[in-house]
């Protein structure tokens, strides 16, 4: 399940995938998981795939809000992205509990010393 919204610049929908710059109340990693856990997705830097940025200042003149202003990125607050997040991380179970499956072997159709089939 992926997170979507409604770009307010294009009017259309798009799934979230978040960058974040600047001071946030909560830690970038943390802030990082809870967009993952919602469905988002996580980029470093502004790229093409990037939707959103969560960004403390919306009236900053740093590299990445000139960059997002440039490419219709939605800009946001970290109260904004935590309201965004909020309903659907109340549904959406831990993502770090890793999941464990066993695979079983193939049968070995040839013999293992001299390559005759069986």
């Amino acid at each position: 399940m992926s997170l979507t919204f409604i770009n307010p610049y294009t009017g259309k929908p798009e799934k979230a995938v978040f960058c974040f710059t600047g001071k946030s109340p909560k830690p970038r990693s943390e802030m990082q998981k809870i967009a993952i856990q919602a469905g988002g997705s996580v980029t470093k830097s502004i790229t093409n795939q990037t939707t959103i940025l969560v960004i403390a200042d919306p009236q900053s003149q740093s590299a990445k809000a000139k960059r997002a202003r440039q490419k219709l990125i939605y800009i946001i607050s970290p109260e904004e992205f935590f309201k965004m997040c909020q309903h659907v991380s109340t549904i959406i179970p831990e993502v770090n509990k890793k999941v464990y499956c066993s695979i079983p072997k193939k049968e070995n159709k040839y013999s293992q010393k001299r390559r005759i089939k069986l």
